[in-house]
């Protein structure tokens, strides 16, 4: 999949679409990175091919894979993209909502003390435009939010952004507090309070993630996921951030809602779900090397394929094997594998002593087979349509080897000795002929006989008419045995 994405509102060719809301309303407030990030991943976003990708972003910027996931962070908080923290994490970009400038007017009168205390604020900082109190005042009056509360709000953003912060990011901060249930000044302190205690922690998580940026919003409330929502320790999360220097947090979010769908809470249950991942993805790899296949990507022969088997009850040294003798017959695609691997499962085989139980009786099979196409006067290897034919003469007719013999030596020089063997047993069948005695008894009584024949479709029948309900009859019969 492509690292960015567009809704289909968005996309056009041979350009990139920007929009005058988004270069009045939140160019002014981002920082420059972030701005860049957004425009280039906008640009990549028409893109399928290989370009696009957070290796692409983060050279053509000159900055770090963990700087261009922050960036997309930021602009996730302020609702102009999706990014979905999976392996390998992705990006949709979305449509602008209607600009601020459309919201209803307020008499300011009703929030002097509440405008007053938050210029005071951003002491030595930016002026608040009237724009910004509107947006503020809009917030407060479509919501039970109290203006002390929003006031914490932005005085914690300053202090984690600085003075510079622009109101967008203060926004998603107060709607993120909000949807926790946390309206009032007290409880939004206590819930503010409470993602600043992370601070410690996330030093620890940055440090062995090799990370020297400053904590985002964002990055206190992925913590408070993985800590109180997913259940993990704080050692657990130290650990797995040391295999994640390379994609940051976004990489550590991923591993660590993986491991908790697949139950690995502690790190000797992390430890072996690894070690059995590592195994699967290996498998996987010496399999579609054994059939001649090759995929930059194994997630998906993982999960389509390897999984499954391997919930059938199959183990990774008979799934191999299988794949081995597979490319000797020609079958060389996973599909044609899969195949093959829900037959051998639909006859109870899936290990390899099985196997090769099961291929040692296909291999006596065969050499039976063979023994009556050189009674018929043949000289060929066996096919697949002779296996039917056996498979009916001995499972479904019932009918012995000395008596297939014997009528193979009857077909010795027909223009089709396979399909003449075929019609004698069929005859026999008909007539209940189970010996070689029988079968003897009935080739004299036919020579005998003195009836009537026609020659139809290149078979000698007697002739005689039918009645539509007979003919009714007979297909009635034919469905009830298939089914």
């Amino acid at each position: 999949m492509a690292f960015c994405n567009k809704e289909k509102q968005l996309i056009h060719d041979g350009y990139s679409v920007i929009s005058n809301k988004f270069l009045l309303n939140y160019i002014p407030d981002a920082p420059d990175k972030f701005a860049a990030v957004y425009l280039l991943g906008l640009a990549l976003a028409d893109s399928e091919g290989e370009d696009n990708s957070i290796e692409t972003i983060a050279k053509k910027l000159d900055i770090s894979a963990d700087d261009v996931i922050a960036a997309y962070q930021y602009w996730d908080e302020l609702d102009l993209v999706t990014l979905v923290n999976d392996v390998p994490a992705h990006v949709t970009y979305l449509t602008l909502k209607d600009s601020a400038s459309a919201l209803r007017k307020i008499n300011p009168s009703k929030y002097r003390t509440f405008s007053k205390r938050l210029q005071d604020l951003f002491i030595g900082g930016r002026q608040i435009t009237p724009q910004e109190y509107d947006v503020y005042y809009q917030f407060l009056e479509d919501t039970t939010f109290e203006p002390e509360a929003l006031l914490a709000v932005i005085k914690y953003c300053i202090a984690l952004k600085g003075n510079n912060i622009g109101y967008q990011y203060i926004m998603t901060v107060a709607r993120n507090v909000m949807r926790k249930g946390a309206t009032t000044l007290a409880t939004v302190a206590e819930h503010l309070d409470c993602q600043q205690k992370y601070d410690e922690d996330l030093k620890l998580v940055f440090k062995n993630l090799g990370t020297a940026r400053k904590f985002e919003h964002s990055d206190r409330l992925m913590y408070d996921k993985w800590t109180r929502e997913l259940g993990f320790t704080q050692d657990v999360i130290i650990n797995v951030a040391k295999d994640c220097k390379k994609g940051g947090m976004s990489m550590l979010d991923g591993k660590l809602c993986e491991y908790y769908r697949s139950g690995a809470m502690s790190l000797k249950e992390i430890e072996c779900y690894t070690e059995q991942k590592n195994r699967i993805y290996e498998l996987a790899k010496n399999i579609n090397k054994a059939i001649g296949v090759y995929y930059q990507s194994l997630d998906v022969v993982v999960d389509e394929y390897i999984v499954r088997w391997l919930n059938k009850g199959f183990d990774g040294e008979t799934l191999l094997q299988i794949a081995k003798y597979c490319f000797k017959t020609n079958i060389r695609t996973l599909n044609g594998l899969s195949s093959v691997i829900d037959k051998l499962y639909k006859n109870g085989i899936t290990t390899q002593q099985a196997l090769h139980e099961y291929i040692s009786a296909v291999a006596r099979q065969d050499e039976q087979i063979k023994k009556i196409i050189n009674k018929c006067g043949l000289d060929r290897r066996v096919t697949a349509n002779d296996r039917l034919l056996y498979k009916t003469w001995t499972a479904e007719w019932r009918m012995n080897a000395d008596v297939i013999e014997f009528a193979a030596e009857k077909a010795v020089g027909t223009n089709a000795p396979i399909a003449y063997l075929n019609r004698i047993l069929a005859e026999y069948k008909h007539s209940g002929v189970t010996t070689v005695e029988q079968a003897k008894a009935q080739s004299a009584a036919n020579k005998q006989t003195t009836a009537t024949k026609v020659l139809i479709g290149g078979r000698d029948i007697e002739r005689r008419q039918y009645t539509d309900d007979e003919l009714n009859a007979l297909f009635t019969v034919l469905t009830e045995t298939e089914d």
